[in-house]
């Protein structure tokens, strides 16, 4: 009896504040812990993609493997968004593409089949593969979602087929440095969008991949312009990695 009159009478002394801190608990389930607010924002993208050495061409490449990795990495940067709690973490995917057999390919077979042999006979890398394998490759290598944080709390997006697409001009806008009658606004710039749900009720995001940049042989440091020029017939243009740059952006929004 004592006892339970000592608990009570310090209860009673014991400020109204210092009460509230002890049975309040956050969203995270950790008492006197502040509530995770997540916000609608957009931050910039930048990082870029790696193609399967040697790299796009119109011809592609052969090799001895039915299916070949790129890789790619992108960081998104502003307060307390982005990829990891700080936007400095890098979200990094593998992306495996198929390749495609030489031997038993369908006639006409792909101009750059014309030097398979029986030990060397899968075909990757042509600048048609892009637009045949490039989502459902981003859509494989992101199967557990994408890891990003929005307003400093980690979240994790979905990512499905059908919120990923390739993206032809549009969000990514148009290169201006190559304007021609055919491109009179400039050259489209090509890319990726990735959107959908969250992990957090009420919080969706999308992504918006433009290529913008590129290295390799003959190219120009401008991705469109050699991509379309190789896929015209330009044999000549090797592209070894792309950089994401121009519109590229992440954007959450709460609703």
């Amino acid at each position: 009896m004592i006892r339970k009159m000592l608990v009570v009478a310090a209860a009673v002394a014991m400020p109204a504040s210092a009460i509230a801190a002890v049975t309040t608990v956050s969203a995270s389930g950790v008492a006197g812990a502040a509530a995770k607010v997540y916000t609608s924002q957009t931050c910039a993208i930048s990082g870029g993609v790696t193609f399967a050495a040697p790299g796009l061409a119109l011809n592609g490449a052969l090799g001895k493997k039915a299916t070949v990795s790129s890789s790619s990495a992108l960081t998104a940067s502003g307060t307390g968004c982005g990829a990891g709690t700080s936007g400095s973490t890098a979200v990094k995917s593998k992306i495996v593409s198929t390749a495609t057999d030489c031997l038993t390919a369908p006639a006409p077979a792909p101009a750059g089949c014309a030097l398979a042999t029986s030990k060397v006979h899968y075909l990757y890398d042509t600048t048609g593969s892009l637009a045949t394998s490039g989502v459902p490759g981003i859509v494989a290598s992101l199967s557990k979602g994408i890891k990003l944080a929005d307003n400093g709390n980690k979240v994790t997006g979905t990512v499905t087929l059908a919120g990923t697409a390739a993206v032809v001009g549009g969000a990514c806008g148009y290169d201006t440095s190559a304007i021609t009658p055919t491109f009179p606004l400039g050259t489209p710039n090509i890319g990726f969008s990735i959107s959908g749900n969250t992990n957090v009720t009420g919080l969706t995001y999308s992504v918006v991949l433009c290529i913008t940049g590129d290295t390799g042989t003959s190219t120009t440091n401008h991705f469109s312009v050699d991509y379309l020029a190789a896929a015209g017939g330009n044999a000549g243009i090797q592209i070894a990695t792309g950089t994401f740059g121009g519109a590229s952006s992440l954007t959450f929004t709460k609703v």
